[in-house]
C-alpha cells in the first residue's frame, strides 16, 4: 500500500499541474474571446473611418478639379480640344515667327552679297579708269609695249673677236 500512496501522490502532483495548466489555458481562451468581440468592432470602426476618409478625399479632388476646370468627361473633352486649339495656335505662331526669321536672314545675306558685288564693281571701275568700255585692265599698256618693240630696230650683231692677230696668245693687259 505504500506504493499506492506514492503513486497517487506523484500522480496527484502531476494532476495538479495539469489541472492548473488547464485552468490557465481556459482563462486565456475566455479572455481572448472576451477581447475578440471589441477587437472586431474596433477593426470595423477603423475600416469605416478609412473608407469614409477616402470617399471624402475623392470628393474633394473632384471638387478641386471642377474648380480648376477639369470636371466631368465632357469638360475634359472640351479641355483637350481647347488645349489642341491652343497648341495648334502656338505651333502656327512659332512657324510664322520662324519663317520671318528665315526671311530676315535671307534678306541680310542677299544684301551683304549685293554690297560685296557693288564693292567689287567699284574696285574694278577704279582700275579701269581711262580704259575704253570692254577693255581689260592693263590692255593698253601691253599693246603700247608691243608696238614699241615692233618699231625699234633690232640691234646689230656684235663683231666676232679675231683670235688670229698678233695679240692672240697674249691675254695680259698692256
Amino acid at each position: 500500500m505504500a506504493k499506492k500512496t506514492t503513486a497517487q501522490a506523484g500522480s496527484g502532483k502531476l494532476g495538479d499541474i495539469a489541472e492548473g495548466l488547464g485552468t490557465l489555458l481556459g482563462n486565456a481562451e475566455k479572455q481572448w474571446r472576451a477581447w475578440q468581440g471589441p477587437r472586431d468592432a474596433v477593426v470595423k470602426a477603423v475600416t469605416d473611418v478609412r473608407d469614409r476618409a477616402a470617399a471624402l478625399l475623392s470628393e474633394m479632388g473632384a471638387a478641386a478639379e471642377a474648380a480648376a476646370g477639369k470636371g466631368s468627361k465632357k469638360g475634359k473633352k472640351k479641355d483637350k480640344k481647347n488645349k489642341k486649339d491652343k497648341k495648334s495656335k502656338k505651333d502656327k505662331k512659332a512657324k510664322k515667327v520662324e519663317a520671318e526669321k528665315v526671311a530676315a536672314e535671307k534678306a541680310r545675306t542677299d544684301k551683304a552679297a549685293k554690297s560685296d558685288k557693288v564693292e567689287k564693281k567699284a574696285k574694278k571701275a577704279e582700275k579701269n579708269v581711262g580704259n575704253k568700255a570692254g577693255d581689260k585692265p592693263g590692255k593698253k599698256k601691253r599693246a603700247k609695249a608691243k608696238r614699241a618693240r615692233a618699231a625699234a630696230p633690232a640691234p646689230a650683231p656684235a663683231p666676232a673677236p679675231d683670235f688670229t692677230g698678233p695679240d692672240a696668245g697674249d691675254t695680259s693687259e698692256p
